[in-house]
């Protein structure tokens, strides 16, 4: 059941980043705030967030609400350059940097916890780098990549990276059973922060509305529904599968079905450069996930 659960885990992930290119879209001749869509998506990640807290007992601690008081600050940041990156660049590509992200963490659990990097992994990380490289090239893209992307994508894969390191201290303290409670508590931080710049933007401008149009409102609910599910749900399958097959197919899975998706839903176009490099990607991520067996099979065999 927990790898049936992972596969909609992946499954909802490239959902809400074609939602969100979708949305950018449609929102092109509107120009409804990204901050108050991203409020939205936290109110709807209230909502069920309440719902599962009050499910689970309402139990929580005042380090949950520590952890979910800096989360939510992580979160606006990673929801919002998410957003943006997926809007303005390939969803694929996109995609493909934010899982990336992890590398971040890996490093931060080397200095911070002790944990160990082996060749595999390290060769994994020169793998990504290799694949970044073939990827991200404006002069020989199918599709075009501006420097505004590559920033909102750079503070996407920070955010991520920021993320990660969250839920390694999250995992490691006494707190780490109150998840709920910290991710509502997250959520209600990050709702705040985008309403109070989503309404001073629209204020100081005098341009724009507060109140959104029809389609904002339905992806901000379909939006919030699958980011907030599937984030919930990898919180919890990642300590329920091994990290050795969870985080290699997860973040995988998510590279290649956010490209198929990409390329049947908006006809991104990708050169055979940037397919490889998605490729190799994808083969970097499994040989760093997978470092710690591959080393171990290695040594067996070898003696």
């Amino acid at each position: 059941m927990k790898y049936v659960l992972m596969a909609i885990s992946i499954m909802l992930s490239a959902l809400n980043a074609c939602l969100l290119r979708k949305f950018s879209e449609m929102n092109r001749e509107k120009e409804y705030s990204v901050f108050l869509f991203n409020t939205g998506v936290s109110v709807v990640w209230i909502v069920i967030l309440t719902v599962s807290f009050a499910l689970s007992g309402c139990e929580f601690s005042p380090g949950a609400i520590l952890y979910g008081a800096v989360y939510g600050v992580i979160l606006s940041s990673f929801l919002f350059f998410k957003t943006q990156s997926m809007a303005e660049g390939p969803v694929s590509l996109s995609t493909l940097i934010g899982s990336c992200a992890f590398v971040i963490a890996t490093w931060f659990g080397v200095v911070y916890a002790n944990e160990t990097v082996n060749i595999f992994q390290l060769i994994g990380m020169a793998l990504l780098l290799i694949s970044l490289i073939l990827c991200v090239n404006p002069k020989k893209s199918g599709e075009k990549l501006t420097g505004k992307w590559m920033l909102y994508c750079l503070g996407f894969f920070l955010a991520g990276g920021a993320v990660g390191i969250l839920y390694k201290l999250f995992g490691k303290s006494d707190a780490s059973r109150d998840v709920d409670a910290m991710m509502l508590a997250a959520s209600i931080v990050s709702a705040a922060l985008f309403a109070i710049v989503g309404l001073t933007r629209v204020k100081l401008s005098g341009t724009g509305s507060i109140k959104p149009h029809k389609a904002a409102v339905m992806f901000m609910i379909l939006s919030g529904i699958a980011s907030c599910v599937y984030i919930r749900m990898n919180l919890s399958l990642s300590n329920m599968i091994p990290s050795v097959i969870f985080f290699p197919v997860s973040n995988g899975g998510m590279v290649i079905l956010s490209t198929i998706c990409a390329r049947l839903l908006f006809k991104e176009r990708l050169n055979k450069m940037q397919i490889s490099g998605i490729v190799i990607g994808c083969i970097a991520v499994v040989l760093t996930g997978c470092g710690e067996t591959l080393l171990q099979a290695f040594l067996q065999h070898k003696f």
